[in-house]
Parts: C-alpha cells; sequence; structure tokens
C-alpha cells in the first residue's frame, strides 16, 4: 500500500497578539490527518474553527508577522515542509499544491486582466513563453467552462460575474496540474445552481487528472456530493473523521450530529432544524480542563468536565474525541443526565 499523499501530524498554529503580554490565540491544535492519492477529504465545522488556518499553514501562507507554525510536521509525499525554505516553499506552490482561494473578488487583482494573472504561474514555474501561456489558460477557461475563453483573457475581474470569478480561480490553480488541491469555500456566495455547476466541475477534473483535493466548507451537503472522507472541527481541533457515508449515518460525536440536525433535507420538509445554542470558546484564553464542547453539549456528564477526550479509533477507519458512545445519542436534546 502506497504512502499517502499529505500526512499532516500534531500540527498546532498560533497568532502572537498585537500587544505585548497578551495571550496568543491556539488556532489550531494537535491537528492529525493524511489525504491519500486521488482521495478528496472535507473539512467542517463553524466559522472560526481554524478551517482555513489549517490550509494556509500546509501553504506556508500564514498571516505575518504573528501567524506561525508553534509545532507539528507536514509531509507532502514523505518531504517536510516545515522546514524548507521560502524559496522551496515558492517553488512547490502551484506546482504540486495549489488553492482556490473562498472569495475570488478578493484574491484577483482588479488592476491586471485575467489573462495577465492566469499566466503568470505558467511563465513563473514552467518557464514558458507569454504565447504558449496565453494558449494554455485559455484553453483551461473553455475546459472550466468559460465561453468565449479568449475574449474573457482581456477581461477585468469586475467585468466577470461571481461563478466566472470563480471558474478564474479554478483555472488559475490547475495551470500547473498540481497533485493536491485545497479548495476553500469554493461556493460560497454563489447561487445554488451555480454551486452546482462548480461542484459538478470540480468533481469531473478530480476524475480526469486523479489529483487528491482538500475540500474546507461548512455546507454538509457539498461534502455528501463530493467527498470521500470528512473531518469535523471544532475549536481548533478535529473531534470526529471517517467515511462520508458512515459518519452520516452515525455520528460519533454530539457536535457533529448537532451539524447534521441543523441541515435542510428535501425529504423531511416537516422536520424542525435544531440550532446549536451557545459559543465556541476563546482560543485565546486558559484553556478549559474538559471537552471544549461541553457547554454546549446536550449530551454532557460530569467526567466531561473533567479532562479533555482524547481523539481514538473506532470500527470502520474511524475517530471520535467522547467519552458518550454513539447509542446515547437517542436521548432528546436538552435532557442532561
Amino acid at each position: 500500500m502506497s504512502a499517502p499523499l499529505l500526512e499532516v501530524e500534531g500540527l498546532e498554529v498560533r497568532i502572537d497578539p498585537e500587544e505585548p503580554g497578551g495571550r496568543p490565540v491556539r488556532a489550531v491544535e494537535g491537528v492529525s490527518f493524511a489525504i491519500e492519492r486521488g482521495e478528496v477529504v472535507g473539512l467542517v465545522g463553524e466559522s472560526g474553527c481554524g478551517k482555513t488556518l489549517t490550509s494556509l499553514a500546509l501553504l506556508g501562507l500564514l498571516p505575518r508577522p504573528r501567524g506561525r507554525i508553534h509545532c507539528g510536521s507536514i509531509r507532502l509525499d514523505g518531504s517536510e515542509l516545515t522546514t524548507v525554505s521560502e524559496a522551496e516553499r515558492r517553488s512547490l506552490r502551484g506546482q504540486r499544491m495549489a488553492m482556490i482561494f473562498q472569495d475570488p473578488m478578493t484574491s484577483l487583482n482588479p488592476y491586471l486582466r485575467v489573462g495577465e494573472q492566469l499566466i503568470e504561474g505558467s511563465m513563473w514555474h514552467r518557464g514558458v513563453r507569454r504565447r504558449t501561456a496565453l494558449d494554455r489558460a485559455e484553453a483551461l477557461l473553455a475546459r472550466v467552462g468559460i465561453p468565449d475563453a479568449a475574449a474573457r483573457l482581456r477581461s477585468y475581474p469586475h467585468e466577470l460575474s461571481g461563478g466566472m470569478r470563480q471558474r478564474v480561480m479554478i483555472a488559475m490553480a490547475l495551470l500547473s496540474e498540481p497533485e493536491l488541491l485545497i479548495a476553500d469555500e469554493p461556493t460560497t456566495a454563489l447561487d445554488v445552481t451555480i454551486q452546482a455547476q462548480i461542484l459538478a466541475l470540480l468533481s469531473g477534473l478530480r476524475a480526469e487528472r486523479g489529483m487528491s483535493m482538500l475540500l474546507i466548507t461548512h455546507d454538509l451537503g457539498v461534502v455528501a456530493g463530493l467527498c470521500d472522507r470528512v473531518l469535523v472541527m471544532y475549536a481548533g481541533r478535529i473531534v470526529e473523521s471517517g467515511p462520508v457515508r458512515a459518519l452520516f449515518d452515525e455520528p460519533q460525536h454530539p457536535y457533529t450530529r448537532a451539524l447534521l440536525r441543523s441541515t435542510p433535507r428535501v425529504d423531511a420538509r416537516a422536520a424542525q432544524l435544531e440550532s446549536l445554542a451557545g459559543l465556541p470558546p476563546r482560543l485565546d484564553a486558559e484553556p478549559l480542563p474538559g471537552c471544549r464542547f461541553e457547554p454546549r453539549c446536550s449530551f454532557a456528564r460530569p467526567a466531561c468536565c473533567e479532562a479533555e477526550p482524547q481523539l481514538v479509533g473506532v470500527a470502520g477507519a474511524r475517530q471520535r474525541r467522547c467519552i458518550v458512545e454513539p447509542h446515547e445519542f437517542v436521548r432528546p436534546p436538552g435532557d442532561r443526565p
């Protein structure tokens, strides 16, 4: 069995305080996962749980000077990335790893035509001539479903619709045929029809190129339609992981259960959606001794306040960070023991 394409072990990301004497934000703590070749892994959780910072750490794009990897290992095809030089990082970005950023309007340069932004990667990483880079960019724009691709190369970002800008970002990420594509909320702010088109496009490109993908989203419907496995993140930690179908059928963590019960379903229109009361803990404060989800958990017990649960393996290549057994989730929400 071949080694995973990407291996992350014990990753911790800190954001240093602006003022002297402040506490650093422990944005990501003890995150470990792997992505196999050709596999699509979903990373889900509430806003602010650390999903995007995890992806930025993989690419060496943490906000400077305050953002930093505190400890942990990131290996791409067996090579350690946390110790490479910035020049080596730049070489990897775009060639072997690429990212579709969350908001294409802020990721694209408003002063440059689309074509100029697309050819930069090819000319930098592959050393091709301008005409060759333009031809390749035009072909990729057509491949991602943009009509009249030659004319769009001469357009500015503000002249394109939201869906077209997102397709430009996908084309830009694919220019150097990366082995790993990181998609950070690729369907945010798009209407449902365009969302479906973008997801179908990503699925087709994955099958066509055999690339691995890390899909960051808060939409479990997107995960169900595209991913092989899913990682559930809460307050900077992975609280559950496993194959998508198994996780949807039998969630192993109360937080995953709450996310699923707050997701609309077309086959259950009469069912009332649940909301998750409370807020995640502050990550710049002294950590509580127990489970981070305990203040919001409907199934918490006294032991949950004593020590933070470890991420342990369960049957079916799954993991969970909880001492409550899944069969106990059948109790009505709010019925605390």
